[in-house]
């Protein structure tokens, strides 16, 4: 399988240097106008080396017509990478620089550059015949902790039909780096990533995980399996989790974490670095989803099914029924007749719900929150909004909590929820 997909794409090895037999992780990190790489090198040459060998492929990248500034970058990234191999380079450690420069402008960003370095470790993994090798996603501006690799390997280890998983991630708040309204920002946006997603959990949407492209990782052969990265100029990392999750063998690796950077940046256009970009040029304050646009989905979630008994006038019945927000996005997308196309197809009411959620995916998720926010309850501050859901959850106590204590709460909430699940 894994020669067809590397056949298919016109793939040839960027690395010239063949891949030790005990290679088990790639760490991949994409390299665009980066002046401090060494850093980020360093935070990996630190960790724990796990029983395995691991290698770091860092693809520079730069669309072509740059400005001479740019390309500079890119030059020193490479010697960089030559430095961290003098520093810290070993049999069991090795760093590899992939030049991918002057790409086709309207094809370059981080879903391109992680594609070049995600097919190449792929590559090298299943080379070497280990397919339950680690492909990990990293970021040219983010730190890890020391176990960040040794824990990867244990997870793989204890449950080796996993196929891909999130690592957990904690924006700095606070620091010297940044001017404090970076820091009070990113304090904001983090909290509405974690807001976003325990309000999805909380009404029963199954496949509420983060995707956040600095910490995550994959099986070289899932890697494959799944049709590898994308080349979207921004959500790269949602798009490609999100064809993976819906299958299982998903995890949460909570036992070590990323640090990635909350710096501003113009090159994608969502993203954290987007978000703090507004925050701090358009003095766009973060804001996040109502509360209500998840709880109106509670109803259909817990009931779904209920429609497999359900038939054309029943099922239009049953979303009439439905708070008119969520009514009406369904009406707008026909989601009676994709109902019944996915009721066709099932055989039984639990094979039923599990297609209907890969119908009603996180992408429709995601499309009917832009279309209660646009249509019906706007933007909402994040702080309001995630202290109704602490009520809702039982955690009315917590209302005098201001942004950066409620991220904390947040963030211990799924500590404790993903420890319990592992």
């Amino acid at each position: 399988m894994w020669v067809k997909y590397f056949t298919q794409k016109g793939f040839s090895p960027k690395i010239d240097v063949n891949p030790s037999v005990n290679l088990g992780i790639c760490v991949v990190i994409p390299c665009y106008n980066e002046p401090s790489l060494i850093e980020s090198l360093g935070s990996i040459a630190g960790c724990n080396l796990p029983a395995c060998d691991v290698e770091v492929i860092v693809v520079v990248n730069h669309p072509e017509g740059v400005h001479y500034d740019v390309l500079e970058n890119s030059n020193k990234a490479v010697k960089d990478i030559d430095e961290a191999n003098r520093l810290w380079g070993c049999e069991r450690l090795r760093f590899h620089a992939v030049k991918a420069f002057n790409l086709p402008r309207k094809q370059a960003g981080v879903g391109y550059a992680r594609q070049i370095g995600m097919d190449e470790a792929a590559f090298r993994l299943l080379t070497v015949g280990t397919k339950q090798g680690i492909i990990a996603c990293f970021d040219a501006d983010s730190q890890c902790m020391p176990n960040y690799l040794a824990e990867l390997y244990e997870l793989w280890m204890q449950y080796p039909k996993t196929h891909a998983c999130s690592v957990r991630f904690e924006h700095p708040l606070s620091g010297d780096e940044f001017p404090a309204e970076i820091y009070k920002g990113i304090t904001a946006y983090e909290l509405h990533l974690r807001y976003y997603n325990q309000a999805s959990r909380f009404i029963g949407f199954p496949f509420a995980y983060h995707t956040v492209g600095s910490s995550m990782a994959c099986s070289a052969e899932a890697y494959v399996k799944f049709g590898g990265m994308n080349r979207h100029q921004a959500g790269e990392d949602f798009y490609f989790l999100q064809k993976i999750i819906p299958h299982g063998h998903f995890r949460e690796l909570n036992t070590t974490c990323v640090y990635p950077s909350p710096r501003p940046s113009n090159r994608v256009p969502f993203g954290t670095g987007r978000a703090m970009s507004k925050l701090v040029y358009s003095r766009e304050p973060i804001s996040t989803y109502h509360l209500e646009s998840f709880l109106n989905l509670e109803p259909l979630f817990q009931n779904v099914t209920t429609l497999y008994n359900y038939s054309g006038n029943q099922i239009e019945r049953f979303i009439e029924l439905l708070a008119y927000p969520l009514s009406d996005f369904l009406f707008q997308v026909d989601a009676a007749r994709a109902i019944e196309n996915v009721k066709s197809n099932a055989s039984s009411a639990k094979t039923f719900k599990k297609r209907f959620f890969l119908w009603f995916d996180a992408f429709m998720l995601l499309k009917y929150m832009n279309f209660a926010a646009e249509r019906y309850y706007g933007r909402q501050p994040v702080e309001e909004q995630s202290k109704s859901l602490l009520a809702c959850m039982g955690y009315k106590p917590l209302q005098t909590l201001r942004t950066r204590d409620l991220l904390l709460f947040y963030r211990e909430m799924e500590s404790v929820e993903w420890s319990a699940k592992l």
